[in-house]
């Protein structure tokens, strides 16, 4: 399972362009293999990718199935945001147009 940052006041879930297997570039959820490797690479790619207080962003596991939704609602889109509460609902925002969430 792998792990997300998750920023501890807003909810919002760190994501970025990113590369995949096949060297194709896509917007999605920064993804990691161990809670270790995203502790270690926490603060430089949260400030690599100019994300404010390094400090208040948290490290959650999450299952596959759940980092993979959140992906498909960002649409490959870098306007579009994820946030997910204390409760695991997940809201996707546009910098402009409505939200939609989903449980």
């Amino acid at each position: 399972m792998p792990y997300i940052l998750r920023h501890k006041e807003t909810g919002e879930i760190a994501a970025s362009l990113q590369k995949n297997h096949y060297d194709l570039v896509y917007y999605g959820v920064k993804l990691w293999n161990s809670e270790k490797e995203a502790l270690e690479e926490r603060e430089p790619y949260l400030e690599a990718e100019c994300f404010p207080e390094p400090d208040r962003w948290e490290t959650l596991l999450v299952r596959e199935e759940r980092a993979k939704l959140m992906n498909v609602k960002l649409k490959n889109d870098p306007a579009r945001r994820v946030y997910m509460d204390a409760g695991g609902v997940l809201t996707v925002q546009a910098d402009e147009g409505p939200q939609e969430t989903v449980s």
